[in-house]
Parts: structure tokens; C-alpha cells; sequence
């Protein structure tokens, strides 16, 4: 939700009085305090709990833990505000750091340093102390990949604010420079001073919650694509071994066919060597619900298969370990959806109204909580990279409009995933998808735009915390 200053009329009406009442960082901070929670830090999600200050800017409310603010849920750039910045370009296993002053000046520089506690402790003693105290400097760092994290939660834990910038708007400010040279130390001086043209914006930095939040659903995906690929694999080795096999199972790692492959084989000679063990294999593993002219079906095709007949002791050996992967795999996501379950299901979300999964509900909230961050649907939209990418100059104007995919893509693809199953479950939607389909879209592109209309509704469903109803939300900018 955007926020709004509220509470008080009592503002500066000169700029002597301007300079004099705000004349350092803490008159203005406090001065904001007093607009925005005129009757003390108030919890922007619950709205019951009372906030308790952990560092300079932040609270955290002690009712449901939530971390906020005073400027969560503005539209506000990067500022200085007369501090020395500190630039840090991000590497794997080694960064580099570039201090200027609030007038641009050279403070200090470091090339190289570790990425570990040595690294952070050279990289006090260089740089951070010579640009000044921990009150008196910003750092600012890429948030490339993961790499950026531990030294960014350090260098907090040392009493530093700083910053992570997507790497988006340091690779475009980086292109309207004349000389090309690109190091990892110009890289650090060119972050340093985007921060001080006062056009750079923080990105998003989750709080502990939602941290673990997102690493279980991130960690289930990985399961879940991991266990496909190799499911995918497995089948080019059946093909080449017996490629009659799909005509009698269409998957061919269903529990009875997985019995066989661990017992048996997979290849036609073992089936055709052991008919009678492999109907009465089937017949206990399919719990009758193998008929016998099946069960016959697959070895008459063993018997007259026109498989490659080489490498059977291989591929059955391999066939037995995907089957161990793949039940093992199978395990750990049903513990991961169970543990997914219960959460969603201790926080009453109100995304579960919308027909959707505990996973995939969990999801949503892993990559976009706190909502009220956004300060509008669209905006919430455009983060997830559902936005048309319009392209126009003089009287051409594009033919083709294509979503810009410029935000996270697990959030995409989570609202892709859940337009899927509203278009079919709620009727507005779905006569949104048939409207689009009607003006010539194809199946795919009508429901990335339903997946865009979804996306604003969830935006006003967590702002609001209430469920999914056919009234359409109110509309905003």
C-alpha cells in the first residue's frame, strides 16, 4: 500500500526554519516518525503489534515478528544525504571496494579482499574507517546471485547501513559512460557514484521469515525439476532398450513398472527370460489393477522387440539407480509440501481462496511479502516482469507486444502457474481469457495477460489480507 504521511500540520514555513529543525540525519527521521505513526511504530502487516527499534531505522513488531521501517513502503531513490559511499563490486570468492565522499572525491580504495571474516576485517581498516564512522557512511553493493549476502548482513552486524542494488540499473548507468574500460575496481567506483546522482533504488531485502520461506520453495522447485530431468534421461535409455515399452505403459515409472525394474529388468531379453516371474510380479505390484492381457501385452513385445540388444546389463543398472533417485527425490518433496502446508495453514493466507496449492501459495508470499511494499498493482505486476514491453517511435509503433520478464521469474512463473488454475476455476477470469482468445491471442498469450490481471488481484488480496471475491479490487494508478 502506498504510503501516505499523515498525523500532523506542523511544517517548516521558511528555510531558515527548514535548515534549523532539520539540521542532521535524526531531527528528520524523527520528524517522519511523528508523521507517519503519530501514536508510536505500528506493524504495517498486522496492525496490532506495537514496533520495537532494533537499529537506527528498523522495528520489529513484537506481536508477529514482522521488520519494518519508517520509509517501507515509499517510492523513494538511494540518497547520500552528505554520507561518504562506499561502492563494492561482488565476486564469487573475491570483491573490491571504492570510497568517494558526498562531493565526489576519492577517500579510499581496496582492489581485492577475501570474501571472508580476514576479507571484511581489511576491508574496515582500509577503506570503511578511513571514509569515516559507521554513522557517516553508506555502502551500496550489486546483489548479484547469492554472493552478495553474507558480506552484506556483516558488514549490517558491524553497525553499517548499506544497500544492494539490482544489477539491471548499474549495467544501464554503466553504458552511458563514454570509456569503456570495465574492471571489477572501476565496477565498485561506478556503484559509489550512481548512489550519489541520487538516481539509484534499493532492491528488496526479505526479513528472516521470509528469507526461510523462500529458500524451502525455491529448494522444492529444484526438487521438482530435478526429479523431471532425470525422469527424462531414464526414458531415452528405455527407448533405445525397448522401444515397444511406451505402448503398454505410457509412464514408465508408475509403482508396478518401478517393481519391475528393480526385480527384473527393463530390457526384452530379461522380460522374455522370465514371462512367469514377470506376471506374478505384476499381478502383486499392480494390486489387480494390472489386467492379464496387459501384463501379456508387454512380454509378447519384449519377445519381438527390435531394441538396440547391447549394453542391457548397463541400462538396467542405471534404470535401477533413477529409480532409487527418483523415490528419494519423491520423499523430499512430500516432506517439503507438508512442512509448506502447515505454514500456509498457521497463517490463514488468504491466497488458498483462490483455488491454488499450499506450495504454490507459499511461493507468492516467499517472493513478494511484504505486498505493501509496492505502492500499487501495477507496480506489483511489473516487478514479477508481467508489464507490456511497447515499443513506439514516431507513427511506427510496434506490431508485437511481449511482457518485459525484467523481475523475478519464480514469482512469474508462480502467477503464470496460478492463472492457469483460475481462468478455469473462477468465471470472471476465465471470461477475461475467452475475451482475449476471441481478439486473436493465442492460448499462451491470453494467459500471460489473465496472469497480469491475477497478479493485481493478489496485490490487493495480501495489502488487505482478505480473500479472493468476484468484486474486482478498486482500481488504482
Amino acid at each position: 500500500m502506498l504510503v501516505v504521511f499523515r498525523g500532523m500540520e506542523d511544517y517548516p514555513k521558511t528555510l531558515m526554519e527548514l535548515e534549523r529543525r532539520f539540521s542532521d540525519e535524526d531531527s528528520c527521521r524523527d520528524y517522519l516518525i511523528a508523521l507517519r505513526w503519530p501514536d508510536g511504530p505500528a506493524c504495517p502487516r498486522c496492525g496490532q503489534g506495537k514496533g520495537v527499534a532494533i537499529r537506527r531505522s528498523l522495528w520489529r513488531c513484537n506481536a508477529c515478528r514482522h521488520e519494518t521501517s519508517i520509509m517501507a513502503g515509499t517510492v523513494c531513490p538511494v540518497l547520500a544525504r552528505g554520507r561518504a559511499v562506499v561502492g563494492i563490486d561482488i565476486g564469487k570468492r573475491k570483491h573490491s571496494a571504492f570510497a568517494v565522499g558526498p562531493q565526489g572525491q576519492k577517500m579510499a580504495s581496496l582492489a581485492s579482499f577475501d570474501n571472508d571474516r580476514t576479507g571484511v576485517d581489511r576491508l574496515e581498516a582500509v577503506v570503511l574507517r578511513v571514509a569515516g564512522p559507521p554513522t557517516e557512511i553508506l555502502f551500496a553493493m550489486e546483489a548479484t546471485g547469492h554472493y552478495w549476502m553474507p558480506l552484506y548482513h556483516e558488514l549490517v552486524r558491524r553497525g553499517y547501513e548499506g544497500v544492494a542494488l539490482n544489477p539491471i540499473q548499474t549495467h544501464g548507468e554503466a553504458r552511458t559512460r563514454i570509456r569503456k574500460t570495465k574492471t571489477d575496481h572501476k565496477d565498485a567506483e561506478g556503484i559509489a557514484r550512481f548512489i550519489l546522482t541520487g538516481k539509484a533504488h534499493a532492491t528488496r531485502i526479505p526479513d528472516e521469515e521470509t528469507e526461510e520461506l523462500r529458500i524451502m520453495t525455491r529448494r522444492l522447485h529444484q526438487l521438482t525439476r530435478m526429479k523431471g530431468d532425470i525422469e527424462r534421461a531414464a526414458h531415452s535409455l528405455i527407448d533405445r532398450a525397448f522401444p515397444e515399452y511406451s505402448g503398454c505403459f505410457s509412464k514408465p515409472f508408475l509403482p508396478s513398472a518401478r517393481k519391475l525394474i528393480l526385480e527384473v529388468g527393463l530390457t526384452p531379453d530379461r522380460i522374455a527370460r522370465e514371462p512367469d516371474g514377470v506376471r506374478d510380479l505384476l499381478r502383486r505390484a499392480g494390486r489387480g489393477r494390472l489386467s492379464d492381457t496387459t501384463i501379456n501385452d508387454l512380454i509378447m513385445r519384449a519377445q519381438t522387440s527390435i531394441g538396440i540388444g547391447r549394453a542391457g546389463m548397463v541400462i538396467n543398472e542405471e534404470l535401477s539407480t533413477t529409480v532409487e533417485i527418483i523415490e528419494e527425490l519423491e520423499m523430499q518433496i512430500v516432506l517439503l509440501d507438508a512442512r509448506l502446508t502447515s505454514i500456509m495453514e498457521e497463517r490463514e493466507s488468504p491466497l488458498m481462496s483462490l483455488g491454488i496449492g499450499p506450495a504454490m501459495a507459499a511461493t507468492i508470499h516467499a517472493e513478494s511479502d511484504p505486498a505493501s511494499d509496492f505502492p500499487s498493482a501495477r507496480q506489483y505486476a511489473a516487478y514479477a516482469g508481467l508489464e507490456p514491453d511497447t515499443f513506439q517511435s514516431g507513427a511506427m509503433k510496434g506490431t508485437r507486444t511481449r511482457i518485459s520478464k525484467r523481475g523475478s521469474p519464480h514469482l512469474r512463473n508462480a502467477l503464470y502457474q496460478t492463472a492457469f488454475v483460475t481462468y478455469r476455476r473462477h468465471d470472471c477470469f476465465h471470461r477475461m481469457y475467452k475475451r482475449f482468445r476471441k481478439e486473436g491471442h493465442k492460448h499462451k498469450s491470453a494467459l500471460v495477460i489473465v496472469a497480469r490481471h491475477v497478479a493485481m488481484v493478489i496485490w490487493r488480496m495480501l495489502v488487505d489480507n482478505r480473500p479472493f471475491s468476484k468484486r474486482p479490487p478498486k482500481r488504482t494508478k
